[in-house]
């Protein structure tokens, strides 16, 4: 082989060694600029318990923001470079009411955070006390925070204690429920959704509590059926508590309320008392 090719390719090969090494060794510069020089430092608050200036945070209504800017606890003082966006992202969307969240840096030395918040659309029915857990349409629980109100119905069959992907179907079945039934749902005091193919409504309505099982589909035509026929049915079956409404041609008496016993033993102490 000719002495000059082989000097060149011998060259061009050294040339090559010293661009790629000088490349490693000006991206190792960087690297260690970026991590390092002050300037990118994410800043933290100048008094203890207030926000850090350098942290923005947005689409918090019932979040803690103090919940948030715990998660970036770490990270403060230090190179927005360092900085887990995924890591922090997969942390936030691990908190109760919080649905999806974004990081992003902003250079030099700031960070974004965007939130989207869970809707709830119903109280859990907790066995003692007042409803304060809310659930959204995909069956996640939040504790409703002392400052919020919310005008909800209340749903029984979706607590703790029911597993996530149960839970889930039962909610995306209520959420059809309450999208059907639409200004009728503030009549309703609780939906039962214990057994998400025969969803229950129970509601007061003519001086009673009475139960109305109103299958899976067709709410709101079964809830109006059961409203017209009402009166007729009160008038022939004044002790009835619970009807079926799956038949959509007619409203069936499921359970009868039974009548309350006349007070025939107390009476009867009564008289001896007298005697």
């Amino acid at each position: 082989m000719d002495f000059a090719k082989i000097l060149s390719r011998m060259v061009i090969a050294c040339a090559l060694i010293v661009v790629i090494g000088g490349g490693v060794l000006l991206e190792g510069q960087v690297e260690r600029y970026f991590k390092r020089d002050p300037r990118f430092a994410l800043e933290r608050a100048p008094e203890y318990g207030d926000p850090p200036p350098s942290l923005q945070v947005d689409g918090l209504h019932y979040s803690s923001k103090e919940m948030v800017l715990k998660v970036f606890e770490e990270d403060l003082g230090r190179s927005v470079f360092l900085l887990p966006l995924d890591q922090r992202r997969t942390e936030l969307m691990t908190k109760p009411w919080i649905k999806q969240a974004s990081v992003s840096r902003l250079w030099p030395n700031k960070v974004s955070v965007q939130i989207t918040e869970r809707h709830p659309v119903a109280f859990v029915k907790r066995g003692g006390g007042a409803e304060t857990t809310v659930i959204d349409s995909d069956g996640a629980l939040m504790e409703a925070p002392p400052s919020a109100t919310f005008s909800l119905p209340v749903v029984a069959g979706v607590g703790p204690e029911v597993e996530y992907e149960a839970r889930r179907f039962r909610m995306h079945r209520v959420e059809r429920l309450l999208k059907d039934l639409g200004d009728h749902l503030k009549e309703v005091g609780e939906i039962d959704a214990s057994d998400s193919e025969n969803l229950r409504l129970v509601q007061p309505f003519r001086g009673r509590a009475v139960t109305l099982i109103l299958g899976n589909r067709n709410f709101k035509l079964r809830y109006e059926n059961f409203l017209a026929m009402a009166d007729q049915l009160m008038e022939r079956l004044p002790n009835a508590i619970t009807f079926d409404l799956r038949l959509e041609e007619q409203v069936t008496a499921a359970e009868e309320r039974k009548p309350e016993p006349a007070p025939v033993v107390e009476e009867k102490k009564a008289r001896s008392k007298r005697g």
